[in-house]
C-alpha cells in the first residue's frame, strides 16, 4: 500500500510516495517524505526553459547493472525554475550513486534537450544533497526549445513559430517545415472594411477575441465595438457615454471590457453591456495626454500600464485608481510587453529617440542604449515586444529598430521613392516574428518588413492611425474617417 504526501520546501515542491518496509527490501529506490526521510535529495534548476518531462536515472556506481528511473514532476511553462525529488537507496546498493537528470520539451515523448549528472554519497544517517542544473533556450516561452540547444523550434524568438503550431496565413513558416504560407492557406484572405461612421475619427483599435475589437475615437465621445460575422460583414455597436477624446485603448480578453486613455489625461473603462455606464477614474493626469495602454490578466486580476506625453508611467489595477509608478524626462509615445516583466516604452527626449525598460527590481525604469539616429529621426512612435529576446520600434523618417538579446540595432529604413524626398514616418508597428513586422506609414499605407526588405501590404487614402493583432493571422486597423479594417481568414 502506498500513501501520497505533498511536502513544501520554500519555493520548491515535492510529491512523494511513501513505501511500506516490505517494499524497501525489494532493491529499488523509492521517493520519501517526513515519515521515511530521504537519504538523498536532488535539487534541480532549469535555466532558460521549462521542460515538459523530467526523468531521474539512478545507477549504482559500483555495479552499473543496478539502475532505476524515477519520474520528476515538471515545473510547467509558467512555474518556478526549480524542483526537488528525493530517494532512498535500495537494499544491496553501494553508498555511491550516479544521478542523471534528463529533460524533454513538451512531453516525455518529446526531444531530449538537456541532461546533467553528478555522484552522491548516501549517508548512513541524515540526508545528502545533489544539485543538478539543466540548461536550454526557450526565449519565446512556447515550450519548444531552440534548435541551437538540441530542441526543435526553428525560430525561438516567435511564439507563432514552432513544430506544434498550425500553419497560418501570416508570412511565417509556423510549423518549421521550411514553407511559408503554402497554398491554399491564404485563399480568400484580404482586408475587409466596416462602413465609415459619420463623425468618428478612430485613433486606436483594441481587439479582445477572435473577430472582435473596440475602436476608439477622439471626437464625438464615440466608441465602436465591431464583430466580424460569418458572412464576412460586420456588426457594429456604438457607445457615446464615455465623454472624452479617446486616443488609446486596451480590451480585456476574458470579457471584452475596454480601458481607454484620452488626450486630456483621462482614463476610463466600460463593458460590452449597453446598460452599464462608462466609468471615469479620478486619476489626475495633469492634463498630459495618455498616449498608449497595455494590459495583462493573471490570477484573476487585471493590470494595465499607461504612458503619457509628460513622461508618466502609470500602473492601473482596477477597481483601484491608477498610480504613477515612474516619471522620466521624455515624451512617451508607446508601451508594450508580454507581461509586466518585459515592458518597454519609447518616445523622444528633446531631439533624440529614447527607450526605457522596466526594472526587474522595482526601481527606476532603465534607459536603453539606442543606435545613433539619422538626420530628422527625433522620435520613436511605437514599440512591440515579440518575445523576451526580440522587439521592434519604429519612428521618424522610416526608422526601424530591432532589439535582439537586449541590444538595439538599426534595420533598413523604409525606402525613399521620390528624388530629394525623405522616408515617411512609421507611426505604429505590430510584429510576430522577423518575417512579419507590419507597420503604418505616415503616407497612409500599411507595409511589411520581411527581415530584409520592405513590402507593400495595403495602400490607403483614409488616414490609417493604428494597427493591432492578437494573433499573427488576424490584424485590425482604423482610420480618421471612421472606418475599421480587418485582415483575417473568413469567420467560422
Amino acid at each position: 500500500m502506498k500513501r501520497a504526501v505533498a511536502v513544501g520546501l520554500g519555493l520548491l515542491c515535492i510529491t512523494c510516495t511513501v513505501p511500506d518496509i516490505e517494499e524497501l527490501e525489494e532493491e529499488r529506490p523509492s521517493t520519501c517524505d517526513a515519515s521515511h526521510p530521504c537519504q538523498v535529495r536532488v535539487l534541480l534548476t532549469y535555466d532558460g526553459f521549462r521542460p515538459g518531462c523530467v526523468t531521474l536515472r539512478l545507477v549504482d556506481a559500483e555495479d552499473g547493472s543496478r539502475t532505476f528511473e524515477l519520474p520528476v514532476e515538471p515545473p510547467g511553462l509558467a512555474g518556478p525554475g526549480t524542483g526537488e525529488v528525493g530517494f532512498i537507496r535500495p537494499a544491496g546498493w553501494s553508498d555511491t550513486v550516479k544521478v542523471t537528470a534528463s529533460a524533454r520539451e513538451r512531453s516525455c515523448a518529446g526531444q531530449e534537450v538537456a541532461t546533467a549528472s553528478a555522484q552522491g554519497i548516501v549517508p548512513e544517517k541524515g540526508t545528502a544533497t545533489v544539485e543538478l542544473e539543466l540548461g536550454a533556450r526557450d526565449e519565446d516561452g512556447d515550450g519548444y526549445v531552440s534548435t541551437t540547444t538540441r530542441g526543435t523550434d526553428c525560430d525561438d524568438r516567435s511564439a507563432s513559430i514552432s513544430p506544434g503550431v498550425e500553419e497560418r496565413c501570416d508570412f511565417l513558416d509556423n510549423d518549421c517545415d521550411g514553407r511559408e504560407d503554402p497554398a491554399p492557406i491564404c485563399d480568400g484572405i484580404d482586408w475587409r472594411t466596416t462602413e465609415p461612421i459619420p463623425g468618428a475619427s478612430f485613433r486606436d483599435v483594441a481587439p479582445h477575441a477572435r473577430n472582435q475589437a473596440w475602436l476608439v475615437s477622439d471626437s464625438n465621445d464615440l466608441l465602436a465595438h465591431v464583430r466580424r460575422e460569418t458572412d464576412g460583414g460586420f456588426d457594429v455597436e456604438l457607445f457615446t457615454d464615455c465623454h472624452g477624446a479617446w486616443s488609446t485603448a486596451w480590451a480585456r480578453p476574458s470579457d471584452g471590457r475596454v480601458f481607454m486613455g484620452s488626450r486630456e489625461g483621462q482614463l476610463a473603462t466600460r463593458t460590452l453591456a449597453a446598460g452599464e455606464p462608462c466609468t471615469l477614474t479620478a486619476f489626475d493626469g495633469r492634463g498630459a495626454a495618455i498616449q498608449d495602454l497595455v494590459g495583462f490578466e493573471a490570477d484573476g486580476g487585471t493590470t494595465l500600464f499607461a504612458v503619457s506625453k509628460a513622461g508618466d508611467i502609470l500602473r492601473w489595477d482596477p477597481p483601484a485608481q491608477p498610480v504613477r509608478v515612474a516619471q522620466v524626462d521624455a515624451d512617451l509615445r508607446s508601451i508594450h510587453g508580454l507581461d509586466p516583466r518585459t515592458l518597454i516604452t519609447v518616445g523622444r527626449a528633446g531631439e533624440v529617440p529614447v527607450a526605457y525598460h522596466v526594472n526587474a527590481d522595482g526601481g527606476p525604469w532603465l534607459r536603453e542604449t539606442l543606435p545613433p539616429p539619422s538626420e530628422g529621426q527625433v522620435a520613436l512612435h511605437a514599440v512591440h515586444v515579440v518575445a523576451p529576446g526580440l522587439a521592434y520600434a519604429t519612428g521618424d523618417r522610416g526608422l526601424l529598430l530591432e532589439r535582439a538579446a537586449g541590444t538595439w540595432s538599426t534595420k533598413p529604413p523604409y525606402p525613399i521613392f521620390v528624388d530629394g524626398g525623405v522616408s515617411p514616418d512609421i507611426l505604429d508597428v505590430v510584429a510576430f516574428g522577423r518575417g512579419a513586422v507590419i507597420a503604418v506609414l505616415g503616407t497612409d499605407d500599411l507595409v511589411r518588413f520581411d527581415g530584409e526588405t520592405w513590402r507593400d501590404f495595403r495602400f490607403g487614402t483614409q488616414g490609417f492611425t493604428t494597427l493591432e493583432g492578437l494573433s499573427s493571422d488576424e490584424l485590425w486597423s482604423a482610420t480618421v474617417d471612421g472606418t475599421g479594417f480587418h485582415w483575417a481568414p473568413q469567420a467560422p
